[in-house]
């Protein structure tokens, strides 16, 4: 049967998502000697892919200090022997609470993000009716210029929120978190370098804060896939860095600057399953539930056929891809025969992995050398 493990390529149903064993590989371990070329802690996220295969690789084997972005995703690495755990998400609502402090309780670290005093306040309520003991390792969300979640480091409330937390006997301050989200509108590694330089300095300063505030700081942690890729030569003061994409990248990552083509891990395999002349087109068994519908704010591209720059993908609906020429002209398609196998280079492999129930891993022959279930739900 298709979809197996010892499967050739060619013999696989489509679409499906293929991840090229000697791409992760490479990209794990040139983050993890970057880490350690920076002196800082290594903390990979593991949203985009969810597998425990792929915990293992960004880890190094330790199953240690990781950051995830959903509870379901949390006891998922619990479950399979993963410790040193960071919720990197805000903190709200009972059940998840609730499924929180059974975390807290089970594991030897575990760490809380937050931002405001109200996430805070619901914890330790919630805490004093569960009888929870052990002390909350608890990181402040820092916003330093991306403008989604965290603190504004220049505030009076950041400082009182990192005072609460330490003067409570229920909660301990584990450090701050800074996402470096808007590093993804960069162009170049350089802007991407001056970003993440800014970034951390912003992070620092809160730090320092801090500290003038009598308030113990351990960690300091920067984070996302195009700032730890292009990092500055140095980060004097940051401590820990948590990028995720990192061990598959994508387009958005190339035409940002963070990776090269080559550095794309991952592929979106696809059939051609109809020929339409009169059109100047051809069709693909690849749709958005596929591929997702992200594309490029500013080109509009959804993605590249890998070897094939000739082909544009126009458009999609649920289960079928429209594809056309990049150039005027007829689209010459004896080349692409009808059942013929072509691969997909996706704009944004978090959107794309969210997608697949089940990764085929492709060794150097082409074959299928291993098959991984991600992680599903909230």
């Amino acid at each position: 049967m298709a979809n197996k493990k010892g499967e050739h390529v060619s013999n696989l149903d489509t679409p499906c998502m293929l991840v090229y064993e000697s791409g992760v590989r490479r990209n794990c371990q040139a983050m993890l000697d970057r880490c350690k070329n920076l002196d800082v802690q290594l903390r990979p996220h593991m949203k985009t892919h969810k597998t425990v295969e792929g915990g293992l690789l960004m880890t190094h084997g330790s199953r240690r200090c990781i950051a995830v972005s959903t509870v379901a995703e949390a006891e998922f690495y619990a479950d399979n022997g993963f410790e040193d755990i960071l919720y990197a998400y805000p903190l709200v609502g009972k059940v998840k609470i609730e499924r929180i402090q059974a975390l807290h309780r089970r594991l030897e670290s575990f760490h809380i993000m937050l931002d405001h005093d109200d996430q805070l306040q619901a914890l330790l309520s919630a805490s004093q009716v569960d009888g929870t003991t052990a002390p909350w390792s608890v990181f402040v969300d820092v916003d330093v210029g991306y403008g989604r979640t965290g603190v504004d480091p220049s505030s009076g409330s950041a400082i009182a929120l990192a005072q609460t937390i330490t003067s409570n006997p229920s909660t301990c301050l584990a450090g701050v978190y800074v996402h470096c989200g808007h590093s993804y509108h960069c162009k170049s590694a350089e802007e991407i370098r001056r970003v993440a330089k800014e970034a951390g300095q912003r992070a620092v300063h809160f730090a320092e804060r801090l500290r003038q505030s009598n308030i113990t700081c351990p960690v300091v942690g920067i984070g996302s896939t195009p700032s730890c890729s292009q990092p500055p030569d140095s980060l004097p003061g940051i401590t820990e860095l948590h990028p995720g994409n990192f061990i598959f990248y994508d387009l958005q990552q190339h035409w940002a600057g963070s990776c090269q083509l080559d550095d794309i891990a991952i592929r979106v395999m696809t059939r051609v399953v109809g020929h339409y002349p009169d059109r100047n087109r051809l069709v693909i068994d690849c749709g958005f539930t596929a591929i997702s519908k992200q594309n490029d704010p500013e080109t509009g591209c959804y993605a590249l056929f890998d070897g094939h720059p000739g082909l544009k993908l126009v458009s999609m609906s649920q289960e079928l891809g429209v594809v056309g020429g990049t150039e005027d002209g007829d689209l010459d398609l004896t080349k692409y025969p009808i059942g013929s196998l072509l691969f997909i280079l996706p704009y944004h492999a978090c959107a794309v992995a969210g997608l697949h129930a089940i990764y085929h891993v492709i060794d150097a022959s082409d074959m299928c050398s291993a098959v991984w279930t991600p992680c599903r739900g909230w």
